[in-house]
């Protein structure tokens, strides 16, 4: 059985090229503000500011124009990313335009306000950028939101469907005695993708800002990349995911927890509200990305799902091992 995607329709097509237009918009405005105003600019500008709006870090005005394009052009990469890698179908995409251009318009908003703020100092100490200009760059996300909602399209129908009915699954025959292993390897170049974005994102912040700042986002950017993939074995041990090139950390269900195994469209976002290891009420897996999934049915009524290809037959054998395993142990 071989699950096959749709056809994109082309408002679905066009959504990497929506999501870069306001990062786009947002870095033009910013630097032709930013050259307008670079005679009246100190030397280092005012970066970092208190929650009363006094400026307590600063950045050399050489410096500075590059570091702020890159706080808007990471994001941008980052978003446009994932409008192409997940499919109309299978997120929310219309939800996923609406944050970029809400982060776009803040990100927009926020930096060219900057450039006014030193521009109008005698000096960068005596900077100013009060809660009101925080305020109206929230207005300006959620403005520049809304519009990302109207442009972004209609999403196409998830296809992500109901458990098979019981019974139904299929197995693959086994003869006594046989041993038989499926292994497939998963990645998700959305997830691996974050970390780059996430370290050049934590540099700029550094330079921007400071270091303690920016390890919030250096440390998860260092780790996603290595745990953007595993590896799924279906064998007489039961289903089993690992690291691609580590035998620890393990994760296993044992033939024993297993009532049935099918396989259908899982969506990161709708069915398990994210990327990595997943907990909800009657359902947990490993969805590293969106796609067919191996759904195993345990005997304590839950689910456990792990989103990888050619699912169906690693749920077809599976069935045939939770059998051969329940007949031997008078199940």
């Amino acid at each position: 059985m071989t699950l096959n995607a749709p056809v994109r329709p082309a408002a679905i097509r066009r959504r990497p090229f929506v999501v870069a237009s306001p990062y786009l918009l947002g870095a033009a405005a910013f630097l032709t503000v930013f050259l307008g105003c670079r005679d009246r600019l100190p030397d280092p500008v005012a970066t970092h500011f208190t929650g009363a709006g006094r400026a307590d870090g600063f950045t050399a005005l050489g410096v500075f124009p590059y570091a702020a394009l890159g706080l808007l052009l990471v994001p941008a990469a980052l978003f446009v990313w994932f409008a192409w890698a997940e499919d109309g179908r299978r997120v929310n995409g219309r939800a996923l335009v609406a944050v970029a251009y809400g982060v776009a318009g803040f990100g927009g908003f926020l930096l060219t306000d900057l450039v006014f703020a030193n521009a109008r100092a005698a000096s960068a100490e005596q900077a100013r950028l009060g809660p009101w200009q925080l305020a109206a760059a929230l207005v300006a996300a959620a403005v520049a939101a809304a519009l990302g909602l109207l442009l972004a399209g209609r999403s196409a129908p998830a296809v992500s469907g109901s458990p098979a009915d019981p019974g139904s699954a299929p197995r693959l025959p086994l003869r006594e005695g046989e041993s038989v292993t499926w292994t497939r390897t998963v990645g998700s170049r959305a997830v691996f993708a974050c970390g780059p974005a996430l370290l050049a994102l934590g540099v700029l912040v550094a330079l921007v800002a400071d270091w303690g700042s920016a390890l919030t986002l250096l440390v998860p950017g260092a780790l996603l990349p290595v745990m953007s993939g595993a590896r799924i074995t279906v064998d007489r041990h039961g289903l089993t995911a690992t690291a691609p090139w580590l035998p620890r950390p393990r994760l296993r269900v044992p033939l024993a927890r297993i009532e049935e195994a099918t396989a259908r469209d899982i969506s990161a976002l709708k069915d398990m509200g994210g990327w990595g290891y997943r907990v909800h009420p009657g359902r947990s897996g490993l969805v590293l990305r969106s796609g067919e999934a191996i759904v195993a049915r345990l005997t304590i009524g839950s689910e456990f799902v792990i989103t990888v290809d050619d699912a169906a037959t690693a749920a077809a054998l599976l069935n045939a091992l939770v059998a051969r395993d329940r007949a031997h142990h008078g199940g």
